[in-house]
């Protein structure tokens, strides 16, 4: 995965920090996708979308509140269809996950 983009050099033990990147609902999608994903306590939120070849495409920033938290993805934020990585950058560490867009 390191060969996708830097970042993703530095994915840590997340979940021993209370940070959790739940699977994207559907996968595949056409139109929207639902990102959920749980955090320790309230903090600031980095979601990165990468494409196929390791670019980035799109990019998310916001504040995440303790507990579940979502974040909509619509086919106009990704563009065209294809295979994208996302990457959840938090204060208490980051996660990664696929998600297909047709």
């Amino acid at each position: 995965m390191s060969s996708l983009h830097p970042s993703f050099q530095h994915v840590t033990a997340a979940a021993a920090n209370g940070l959790e990147l739940l699977p994207n609902t559907p996968n595949p999608f056409i139109e929207m996708t639902l990102l959920r994903f749980r955090l320790p306590a309230a903090t600031a939120v980095i979601l990165r979308f990468f494409d196929a070849e390791g670019r980035e495409v799109s990019t998310h920033a916001t504040t995440g509140e303790a507990g579940e938290n979502q974040l909509k993805v619509s086919r106009n934020d990704l563009r065209t269809p294809g295979i994208y990585t996302y990457l959840l950058e938090t204060a208490y560490g980051s996660a990664v996950r696929r998600l297909i867009m047709y």
